[in-house]
């Protein structure tokens, strides 16, 4: 895409020099100050996930705001997908795109059998949140900047942090204990994270298969169940074929947005000051849809579809988190085996105190 290329106004340097400042008397600004030679003023920004989501509302949010925080000067164009989404990712890696929103699945998958794909596709690893309002203080925090080093390697700039969910299972008869699992054909995506604990824990049978790939199986009863994010149920409609959902914290699905790191780094202060804050308060929020979206699609499943809704008791989880609390261990063979990388050093940055 042909960028557009202006001088940004000494008022617009001004606002976002204030934007930061509690007090005191601003800078003077020159009447034609300097801009970074690619400073652009339309730039694009990728959602991996569907039109009708909350990261795409999010990604309106943020360049809506962007555009008021530069007075118009700067300029975000949403776009889907045109590729496919480790594709799409790699376009802005590449500074083809200038941004890129998705779930941190995608981005692990960059690198899936690098040294840069385990430690985001640990964010996922079974209970280690305990719910998703920790999973955002914590990725705020300490988490967050453990994973924008990783993002740096890439070549991106880490702005936010926002969530697709928890990943719950829909199955054809109701699971509350481990041993409900047991024999049952599971649909998943084919994370190691969540295969290791439904099949050699919780002792279900594994089905990795794509998303495209899973209606006909689940509706003819060659598959018990799936998991996924309720969003993604439901957009597939897995709900018109499914009994029983189980909602617990197993496992925690991030979405993140990033920017091209050599862009970001061309920015003056104050520009990267208002991505930076643009990007968080459009994460932020997304969190929230996210949440009441869940509890939409929940209401609607019982009221419209007859899906039991299974709420694990603290009890109840702590049935299926004993079984999978050995994948944390150094010593255990399968710890050494698929999560080397996830140090107890590199966990200890998201496990909440």
């Amino acid at each position: 895409m042909r960028h557009r290329r202006k001088t940004l106004t000494a008022a617009v340097l001004a606002a976002l020099a204030l934007a930061g400042c509690t007090g005191g008397t601003p800078e003077e600004i020159p009447e034609e100050p300097p801009v970074p030679e690619n400073a652009e003023t339309t730039w694009t920004l990728t959602v991996g996930q569907p039109e009708d989501s909350t990261c795409w509302a999010a990604a309106q949010a943020f360049a809506a705001a962007l555009s008021d925080a530069t007075e118009g000067a700067v300029a975000v164009e949403v776009q889907p997908a045109a590729v496919g989404q480790v594709e799409s990712l790699e376009q802005t890696v590449a500074g083809v795109t200038d941004f890129y929103l998705d779930s941190s699945l995608i981005y692990g998958s960059y690198d899936s059998g690098g040294e840069m794909g385990r430690p985001l596709f640990s964010v996922t690893m079974p209970f280690l949140f305990p719910d998703a309002e920790t999973a955002a203080e914590v990725l705020d925090d300490t988490g967050g900047e453990a994973l924008n080093g990783v993002l740096e390697e890439m070549g991106l700039r880490g702005l936010g942090y926002g969530e697709l969910g928890f990943r719950y299972l829909t199955a054809d008869r109701p699971v509350t204990a481990p041993e409900d699992l047991e024999g049952l054909k599971i649909r998943t995506a084919g994370m190691l994270e969540v295969a290791m604990a439904y099949v050699d824990c919780w002792g279900a049978e594994l089905y990795p298969s794509s998303f495209l790939d899973v209606m006909t199986p689940l509706s003819a009863g060659y598959y018990d169940g799936q998991e996924s994010t309720l969003a993604e149920a439901d957009a597939a409609g897995y709900q018109t074929v499914q009994t029983d959902v189980t909602i617990f914290p197993a496992f925690y699905e991030p979405a993140i947005l990033t920017m091209n790191g050599g862009l970001y780094d061309s920015l003056s202060p104050e520009l990267q000051e208002a991505v930076d804050r643009c990007a968080r308060e459009a994460m932020a929020d997304q969190r929230l849809r996210n949440r009441e979206q869940e509890a939409e699609i929940l209401e609607r499943w019982q009221k419209e579809d007859g899906i039991a809704v299974h709420v694990l008791t603290d009890t109840q989880c702590d049935a299926f988190q004993a079984l999978t609390d050995r994948l944390y261990d150094p010593e255990d063979p399968d710890h050494q085996d698929w999560f080397a990388d996830c140090t107890p050093e590199w966990v200890e940055q998201f496990r909440p105190s």
